[in-house]
């Protein structure tokens, strides 16, 4: 059995990337997102973030329930 075949085989090129604050102005929080989408699609998963920013955390310590089970 043979699977699909790559069509872009280059998979040694850098993904470019961008930051975006997922938070207000006066306490910014940034994420980083691919250049895999369009400026549009881009616009709407910040929308999203931003929506929904209290959802992510921004460090090891904000991640409720595994820090035990890192030994932190």
């Amino acid at each position: 059995m043979r699977g699909s075949e790559i069509e872009d085989p280059d998979i040694t090129v850098l993904l470019k990337t961008k930051q975006v604050n997922i938070e207000k102005e006066e306490n910014p929080n940034y994420a980083t997102l691919g250049n895999y989408w369009d400026d549009a699609m881009v616009e709407k998963v910040v929308e999203l973030l931003q929506e929904y920013c209290n959802l992510f955390p921004t460090n090891m310590t904000e991640l409720k329930g595994i820090l035990g089970d890192l030994g932190l």
